[in-house]
C-alpha cells in the first residue's frame, strides 16, 4: 500500500489523522522490512520515527541522527520532515492544534500503555482512538521462525534457575504472575534465541511467569513446540484481579490493557531488564573472547583496505568486511546492517549504502565504518573512521578532537550510581569548547548474543538516569559530522569495573575496553593531545598489539605493528 492509498482509506472511514509508528507488538525491538509501514509509505529507512498521516498530508517525526537522511529519502511534496527529540510529535501538535483536539487513530498494539496514558490527558492537544478496523493490516511477518537454545556454556545460568529467581521476586512483590512483553527479556530468561530477525537473534515472544514458577510462552510461526498463540492471551489474562498481575507499562502494548479489568494489574519494572544488563562471569568472559575474534577480523580487513581501497565502493567495503567476520568461529550474523559512509555520506549519522547512493572511495577524504557481529558468546559493535589518501587539516583536527572526547570518558573514574547523562557531559566537553557537538547519544548498553542496543542504561544528554553498575557493557562513541563533507565517529565497547584503590574515600568505577582495534594515527595531530591522552592511546595500542598479533597472519601482524606503534 502506498501513502496515497492509505490516505484514501482514511477518507473512506472519515478518519482525520492516523499515527503510524515504526513498531509492531514488540515495542523495543527492530522490525523486518515487510513490517515497516513508515518505510512503505515514505521511503524512510531510519530506526526511529513516527508518521502522522492526514487525509491530505503527512508529517514524519525523527531525531537528530536522521535529520539529513530523512530529507534525502522522502518526497517533500508528500511528506514534511520534522527533526525533534526522541521522535516526539507532541510539540508539533501543541503548535498546530491550539483551538481543538485533533482526533488521531492508532494501532493499540504499536503504542505502549505508558505512552497512551501520558498522552491521553485533558490537556493533550489530541484525542487518541484505538483502530479497531486494523487499517494497517498484519503486524508480524508470516515467515517461519526457527528457535534454538542459547547453550549454558555461553549464557552461564540455566533458565530454570533464572525463572526460579523471578518467581521469588514476584512473591516479594505480592504478585501472582508477571507478563513479559519485551522479546529480549523473554529470550534471556528462557535461554532461547531465533532467526526471526536478520541481525538480532531474539525470540519474538511474550511470557507469563507465575509466582510458583509455572510459565507460558506466547509466540507464532515458530517451531517451538510449547508456544501458545497470541490470540489466547485474553483467556490467560482474564483470571487476574486485585492488581496481582505485574506489567511493565513502558513495554506493554496498550492493547494488552484492553484485555484486563482496571484492578487486575500493577506497573512493575521488568525485573529481567536489570538482571541481564549486568553480565555474569560466563557471559562477560564470552564477550571478551568474541571481541578478540572480532578484532582479528577487523584488523585483517583494515590491512586489506590499506592496500586495496582504490576502485572500491561502499558496498564493496560492506561485503568484504562481512567475509572476514564469517571466517571467525562462533559467528552467527552481523549485529546490525553495516554503516559504511565515505566522504559526505559519512556525515549522515546512520547512513547505509544503497546502489543509488553507493560512492567509490577516492583519495583525500575519510571512510566511517560502523559495524558489528553476533557471535554465540557475545555481541560486538565498533566504529572506526579511516583516512583514504591524505586527509585535510580540518579532518585531522576534528578527528583528534573526537579522540580527545573518547579518551576523556574511556579514562574517567566515576562514583558508584553515576547516571548516563553525567558521563555523557564528560565526553562532549572538548567538542563543546570548540562550539561543536554531535546529535546522538554517547553510548548504549549491549546484550550478550542479543540486542546490540540494550537498556536500561545508556549514556546520553536525555533521560538517561539509570545508574551504571559493574559488569554492564556499554559503547563509548562520540562523533562529529560536517554536513556535505565528512563524518567522524570513534566507538569502542567497554565494561564497567570497580577501581581498586584503598585510598579512595568512596567506591569508584571505571571502564575497561573490550574493543581491540587500532585507531587511525594518520588522522591524529599528536600536538593536540596532552601527556595523559598520549599515554592512554599508546597503552591502548600496545594492548591491541599484544592481544591481537598472535591471532593474525604475518602480513596483518606487520600492518598491526605499524598501526599500534607509539606516537
Amino acid at each position: 500500500m502506498i501513502l496515497s492509498e492509505f490516505q484514501t482509506l482514511l477518507k473512506k472511514h472519515k478518519i482525520e489523522a492516523y499515527l503510524v509508528t515504526r513498531r509492531n507488538m514488540f515495542l523495543t525491538e527492530d522490525i523486518l522490512p515487510e513490517e515497516n509501514k513508515i518505510m512503505e509509505f515514505t521511503g524512510f529507512t531510519g530506526s526511529a520515527a513516527n508518521l502522522l498521516v492526514f487525509q491530505d498530508k503527512a508529517v514524519l517525526f525523527t531525531d537528530g541522527r536522521y535529520e539529513i537522511q530523512a530529507k534525502l529519502e522522502t518526497n517533500p511534496q508528500q511528506v514534511k520532515v520534522e527533526c525533534v527529540k526522541a521522535s516526539d510529535f507532541f510539540p508539533w501538535l501543541n503548535a498546530n492544534c491550539q483551538n481543538r483536539k485533533l482526533k488521531i487513530h492508532f494501532n493499540p498494539w504499536c503504542w505502549s500503555a505508558r505512552e497512551y496514558a501520558a498522552h491521553s490527558t485533558d490537556s493533550s492537544p489530541a484525542e487518541f482512538i484505538a483502530d479497531k478496523k486494523n487499517l494497517l493490516g498484519g503486524l508480524l511477518s508470516n515467515n517461519p521462525v526457527h528457535v534454538f537454545p542459547h547453550e549454558i556454556e555461553f549464557c552461564g545460568i540455566g533458565s530454570t534457575e533464572k525463572i526460579s529467581q523471578i518467581a521469588k521476586h514476584l512473591q516479594s512483590k505480592n504478585l501472582k504472575a508477571y507478563l513479559f512483553t519485551a522479546a529480549d527479556s523473554v529470550s534471556w530468561l528462557f535461554n532461547l534465541r531465533s532467526n526471526a530477525l536478520p541481525d538480532t537473534p531474539v525470540l519474538r515472544a511474550y511470557a507469563l511467569v507465575k509466582d510458583d514458577g509455572e510459565t507460558t510462552l506466547f509466540a507464532e510461526n515458530t517451531d517451538y513446540e510449547n508456544a501458545v498463540a497470541f490470540s489466547q492471551l485474553p483467556s490467560y489474562l482474564k483470571k487476574f484481579k486485585k492488581q496481582n498481575l505485574g506489567l511493565d507499562l513502558r513495554t506493554t502494548p496498550q492493547q494488552i490493557i484492553s484485555f484486563l479489568s482496571d484492578d487486575a494489574y500493577t506497573h512493575s519494572a521488568d525485573p529481567v531488564s536489570a538482571e541481564k544488563a549486568i553480565k555474569n562471569p560466563i557471559e562477560l568472559q564470552g564477550i571478551k573472547n568474541a571481541h578478540l575474534r572480532d578484532a582479528a577480523a577487523m584488523c585483517g580487513f583494515l590491512c586489506w583496505l590499506n592496500d586495496n581501497w582504490q576502485g572500491k565502493t561502499e558496498l564493496d567495503i560492506v561485503a568484504k568486511l562481512r567475509s572476514f567476520r564469517e571466517k571467525q568461529s562462533l559467528f552467527f550474523s552481523d549485529s546490525f546492517p553495516t554503516i559504511a559512509g565515505f566522504g559526505s555520506n559519512g556525515a549522515i549519522v546512520h547512513y547505509q549504502p544503497k546502489p543509488h547512493t553507493n560512492l567509490e572511495l577516492k583519495a583525500g577524504s575519510m571512510l566511517l565504518l560502523d559495524s558489528g557481529a553476533q557471535y554465540f558468546d557475545g555481541t560486538t559493535d565498533i566504529t572506526r573512521t579511516m583516512a583514504i589518501g591524505t586527509p585535510s587539516a580540518d579532518m585531522v583536527q576534528d578527528f583528534t578532537t573526537v579522540l580527545k572526547c573518547h579518551i576523556a570518558l574511556a579514562s574517567a573514574y566515576f562514583p558508584e550510581k553515576t547516571s548516563g547523562n553525567a558521563l555523557d557531559a564528560i565526553c562532549r566537553r572538548n567538542l563543546w569548547q570548540q562550539g561543536k557537538n554531535y546529535n546522538h547519544g554517547t553510548g548504549h548498553g549491549v546484550g550478550c548474543f542479543l540486542n546490540v542496543h540494550e537498556g536500561p542504561q545508556n549514556l546520553s544528554s536525555g533521560a538517561s538516569y539509570y545508574p551504571l553498575q559493574p559488569n554492564m557493557v556499554n559503547s563509548i562513541e562520540p562523533g562529529y559530522y560536517k554536513e556535505n563533507h565528512y563524518g567522524i565517529r570513534i566507538e569502542n565497547l567497554v565494561y564497567v569495573d570497580r577501581v581498586s584503590d584503598p585510598n579512595n574515600d568512596i567506591p569508584m568505577l571505571k571502564f575497561e575496553y573490550l574493543t581491540l582495534v587500532p585507531i587511525d594515527k594518520r588522522l591524529i595531530d599528536k600536538y593536540l593531545l596532552d601527556d595523559g591522552e598520549k599515554i592512554w592511546l599508546n597503552s591502548y595500542h600496545q594492548t591491541v598489539y599484544n592481544k591481537i598479533s598472535p591471532l593474525v597472519d604475518d602480513k596483518v601482524k606487520n600492518w598491526l605493528k605499524d598501526a599500534c606503534s607509539p606516537i
